[in-house]
Parts: C-alpha cells; structure tokens; sequence
C-alpha cells in the first residue's frame, strides 16, 4: 500500500513539474518582442539633368540623413560609367532606383542601397525608333513600371523581368504620369506648342484613352495623385520674349473636369498639402504657396537663402521640405544653370534645418523610402 502511495505521488510531482514548465514556456512566449512595420526615408536622391551646352552630362547626388552627407556623382562612382545626357525623372520603386535619361533613350534599373547597375532599359529597344524615342517620367503601380516616351506612348514593363508588358496611345509629347486605380493619366505637353495639349485618362485593362482637354489646359508637365485626386503642373504660355504666365496647378476630378487650385512653377505632396514655387521665368518675384488639400486654403511661406530655385519635394515620412536651387553665377549675377546646385532642408514650419551641395542642372528630387520592422515597445 506504501508503494502504491508513493507511486502515486511521483507520478503527481512529475505532472507538476510538466505543468510548470508549460507555463514557464507560455511565459517567455508572452514576453518575446513583436515587430511592427514602420515607414522610413534613410535619404534622397537629387537628378540633374547636365548642362548641354557646358558638356556636363546627367548626374545623381545622394544625401544620407543618417551621416548628413551629399554624395556627388553617386552613380558614376559606382558603376565606373556616366549617367548619360540629360537625365529626367527617377523613381524608388521596391528595392530598385530607375533613373530616365531622355537623350541616351535609356532608364537604367539600379539597387536602390548600393546603386548598382542591375539593368539598363533600352525604350528603342523595347518601342522601336519612333515610339521609344526620349522617355520622359516613370512610375510604379503593381507589378509594372510605366513610363511616357515623346512618342506618344505609355509602356507598361516588369519589374523582375524588364520585358514589356504592353504599352498604351496617350497625346502629344506625353510627359508626367501617375497611376489612380486602374486609371493611367499622362500630362500631355504638346511640347510647348499650345496646338493640342491634353491629359489622358487610359484604362489599363481595356487599353482605351480618353483625351481630357479645356481652355486651362496650356502645357501640362508633371503629375501628382493624393489618394482618388489627380493634379497636374501646367506650365502656362511664354511670350515672344519667354516671359512665363499662368503656370499652376490645377485639379482633375474623375469626370474630367479641370480647375484651378494654385499658382506655381514647381510642386510636390506630402499627402496632405501641396507645396509650390512660383518662379516664372522673366518673372520678377518668386512666391512659395501650401494649398491645404482638406481645406481648400492657401498660405505662404518664405524659405531662408534660396537663390534661385528648381526644385520643391516634401519627405513623405517625415514631412520636412526640401529646396534645390541654382546657385548665383559670380560673373553675371544670374542662376548658374552650369555650376553645381544646392538644397536645402526646412521642417514643415518653415525652419531652416541644413544645407547640402547637389547636381548640375537639378530637375528631380525622390526619396529613399521604404519600411523597416522595429521592436514594439
């Protein structure tokens, strides 16, 4: 009977030990650290396009927030080859920076982080000589990239692969685009002409466009999407002179109807605002306006040491503000369109944080984005 007693209260002390462990074991399940997704911009990417005249070809600054440091030349260094001339528009994309360069017909595929050339994209190539003439702005949507060419062409081309997909008519010298649901719209330039500037509104499933013209539409150039709303940049007219009017910016509802929202030469989002400059060329005075999109408001506000600027971008994390300008020629007084450039960071009040030296001949700012997984506290 002992025995049986003692058998029973092993067995008893074993199941406890087990039931402890257990609950150990659900104790350090509970306290491992969870990991949640959050959005970064480790820096930004500065296109300029060169100087023609000068010889000074395409050529990319990167700024690293994390050093606070502007790397001159960053894809030449890298890949032991020019950019290529007149660089336009660039993109972050995944893990992949595309870089346009019109002249050379080319959009050169590199690793976003080291900046390696993984694939240089001929638009002739994939388009043929009359339509893959002069690419011009790229966007990602999906599996797809999707760039205009001057030849009346948006291609769709993937994104492992670089083969294309298919391609779609817009109008005149389309130039920006940007992708809203299954809506592609192109800002059709018309190459400053006047005679038939549009935007067009393709459906990528069915391949059909709907050209979208009005009496404000004059010389569309770059294009925005915040949420379902659509923007453009329009240039306005020059006069015989080159003097510059009516450049802004302007808002297409899905109807297609246009309207004016803010003046400007140049314009960026964070999301929630619109940021412009207004420096027309032959212009005497330069304005910087925020068009509140929730409000329909508009303030103004006054960068410090801008020269003469090119550029506006907004950081979609952070929200600070990011001005390139020209810097001044020292022997005639105006813009130094052949010198290096530079660019300098506020926060989203207007305060000056610091200023880094930038490209030749600026022309596009795009950040460095992406999500990283940080530990819950």
């Amino acid at each position: 009977m002992m025995k049986k007693y003692l058998f029973s209260f092993a067995v008893l002390m074993m199941g406890a030990a087990l039931l402890t462990a257990c609950s150990d074991d659900d104790d350090d399940k509970k306290s491992d650290p969870v990991y949640v997704p959050v959005d970064v911009s480790n820096g930004i990417f500065v296109v300029g396009s060169g100087n023609t005249k000068a010889g000074i070809g395409g050529n990319l600054t990167y700024v690293d927030y994390a050093k606070g440091t502007a790397t001159q030349n960053a894809f030449e260094s890298v890949n032991g080859k020019a950019l290529g001339q007149t660089a336009n528009k660039a993109l972050v994309y995944g893990q992949k920076l595309y870089i346009v360069v019109d002249k050379e017909a080319t959009i050169w595929v590199c690793d976003k982080n080291t900046l390696k050339v993984q694939k240089q994209i001929s638009t002739t190539g994939l388009l043929g000589e009359t339509e893959g003439v002069s690419p011009r702005s790229v966007v990602g949507s999906g599996d797809n990239i999707y760039f205009t060419t001057y030849g009346g062409v948006v291609a769709a081309v993937d994104t492992v692969s670089f083969n294309l997909v298919k391609k779609y008519q817009a109008g005149s010298y389309p130039d920006g685009l940007v992708v809203v649901g299954n809506y592609i719209y192109t800002a059709n330039s018309d190459y400053g002409m006047g005679m038939n500037p549009s935007i067009s509104k393709i459906d990528i499933t069915t391949g059909t466009t709907t050209e979208i013209k009005d009496e404000v539409i004059t010389n569309p150039m770059h294009m925005l999407a915040v949420g379902s709303d659509v923007y453009y940049l329009d240039y306005g007219t020059y006069d015989t002179n080159w003097n510059q009017t009516g450049a802004g910016v302007r808002k297409i509802t899905a109807a297609g109807k246009v309207s004016k929202v803010v003046d400007g030469t140049a314009m960026c989002t964070d999301g929630k605002k619109i940021y412009t400059v207004n420096a027309p060329y032959g212009g005497s005075g330069i304005q910087y306006y925020i068009y509140d999109i929730a409000t329909g408001a508009t303030t103004t506000w006054e960068p410090a040491d801008v020269f003469s600027p090119a550029c506006i971008a907004a950081d979609p994390v952070s929200g600070d503000i990011f001005v390139v300008s020209y810097q001044k020629n020292p022997d005639t007084g105006y813009a130094g369109y052949a010198l290096p450039s530079y660019m300098n960071q506020y926060k989203a009040n207007g305060t000056f944080v610091t200023k880094y030296n930038c490209v030749v001949g600026p022309i596009d700012v795009v950040f460095n984005t992406g999500v990283e997984y940080v530990e819950q506290k």
